[in-house]
């Protein structure tokens, strides 16, 4: 990302454009061409409890890694788009701009509302928000822990791609077990893996924040 690139501003998200559906065929577009799907809740359950029945306690680094994968797939198809719609790379459009679209994309996707927080960024962290996270809202029997595992593995996916450094993604905070929002903190593999303990333990978000930042030495 950058803050000095110049591009002329339109709307790649305006309602009337963004999503066309072949009336013919049944098949769902986005602006560029991309073919989309909706999935419905109870298939997003299903999947999730057919993963705990075969995987057991590994359904969730089976989801992370699914996620992860499907996430940098996915990266690289926003980057194509919107690289096409504004004329130049992607990783080249302000930092202000990268967030505002990746707002809308997850928005249009239902995904939720993401936020992106950069208090600790120098020191090589980046949180991210998300209210209404999809499997926190269809999914309450998993209030006990982090339910956010499949989106958790899509943000390190992500960022890893767009960001073009290895990372890990970990979710700190899950509104299925009371909170207002589901926060995910984004790090190195490294300094990630040093706070899973703490998450494990159910220390609050801003002690795992604090503790990432005081490795920045």
């Amino acid at each position: 990302m950058t803050d000095t690139a110049e591009i002329e501003f339109r709307d790649y998200y305006t309602e009337a454009l963004y999503m066309t559906t072949d009336l013919e065929t049944g098949v769902l577009y986005n602006r560029s061409g991309r073919r989309m799907i909706a999935l419905t809740d109870d298939f997003l359950i299903g999947l999730h409890k057919a993963l705990e029945a075969e995987c057991g306690e590994k359904a969730d680094q089976v989801l992370a890694a699914c996620g992860r994968r499907w996430g940098k797939n996915f990266a690289t198809g926003l980057d194509d788009e919107w690289s096409q719609f504004y004329g130049q790379p992607a990783k080249n459009f302000p930092a202000a701009m990268f967030h505002s679209l990746l707002v809308q994309e997850f928005g249009h996707n239902g995904w939720g509302n993401i936020q992106l927080h950069y208090d600790h960024f120098e020191q090589g962290v980046l949180w991210v928000s998300l209210e209404g996270a999809i499997m926190s809202d269809i999914y309450p029997t998993r209030s006990d822990r982090n339910a956010d595992v499949l989106t958790t593995g899509i943000l390190a996916g992500i960022f890893q791609y767009f960001f073009d450094r290895d990372l890990d993604c970990l979710q700190t905070q899950c509104s299925a077990a009371g909170h207002d929002l589901s926060c995910f903190v984004l790090s190195s593999p490294a300094r990630i893996d040093s706070v899973r303990e703490l998450v494990t333990a159910g220390k609050p978000h801003q002690e795992v924040l604090t503790h990432l930042h005081q490795q920045c030495g």
